[in-house]
């Protein structure tokens, strides 16, 4: 197949060479695509586009570390666009979520807490939202700041709960809230979450705690980027649509 020899061919190039799994192709193709709108001199949407999707690809790579550089210089291009409020919010989140599991806690918070800030201005899907307040309820629960933690926990079931299908994710916050309630004495709080965190999994369809040890274990909310690895890939960017 021949592309165009401009910007946006080489941005399809790498799409299609990560459709086909040949992902240094891609690595090479957005980044030719990087310098060709740069060269176009009115192209920081589509260069942030770029960007964004080496993010998600460096993850598929293990390289968390060329990831967050991905994104980093992102934000700094979608910052430099109007009407791109939702593309920062979403990248926030995700460099939010990236920097916890790399233990970069201090950045973490800041992002997550950008992101928040974002969502006030440009409102996006509640899931993601409530990822934000789940991932800083991490972020306090490692900094031993258990009230805080309750707080964001309590805070992310306000998103849940307005969404279809999220007993599961319910579940887990209300078993966080039972830990955390139970390391502070509150036998009373205690117990109400972890009967709320068993009926949610129930109608989930989950095993109760007891039943299945390999359940019990807390899973991060989003351990890959927020929306799944499709959420990089036909961003919609170059040709202007609102959603990273």
């Amino acid at each position: 197949m021949s592309y165009p020899q401009d910007g946006h061919g080489f941005f399809t190039r790498a799409l299609d060479a990560e459709d086909r799994g040949r992902l240094d192709e891609a690595e090479t193709a957005y980044q030719q695509a990087i310098v060709l709108f740069e060269e176009e001199g009115d192209a920081e949407q589509e260069q942030a586009a770029c960007h964004y999707n080496l993010g998600h690809l460096y993850l598929g790579m293990n390289r968390p570390g060329r990831a967050v550089t991905a994104y980093e210089r992102a934000l700094q291009l979608f910052r430099r666009s109007s009407g791109s409020g939702r593309h920062q919010a979403r990248t926030h989140l995700i460099l939010g979520s990236l920097l916890l599991e790399m233990e970069r806690h201090r950045e973490a918070e800041e992002h997550l807490l950008d992101a928040l800030g974002q969502y006030l201005d440009a409102p996006h899907e509640p899931v993601d939202q409530a990822q934000c307040h789940v991932n800083l309820a991490r972020v306090y629960e490692q900094g031993a700041r258990a009230s805080q933690a309750v707080t964001a926990y309590n805070r992310a079931l306000d998103f849940y709960q307005e969404v279809e299908d999220t007993a599961a994710e319910q579940a887990e916050c209300f078993t966080a809230l039972g830990r955390l309630h139970e390391a502070a004495g509150r036998m009373l709080e205690s117990g109400s979450a972890y009967a709320a965190a068993a009926r949610l999994r129930r109608a989930a369809g989950r095993p109760p705690l007891n039943e299945d040890p390999a359940e019990d274990e807390e899973r991060p909310a989003d351990r890959e980027p927020p929306g799944g690895a499709d959420a990089a890939r036909g961003t919609g960017l170059v040709e202007g649509e609102d959603r990273p």
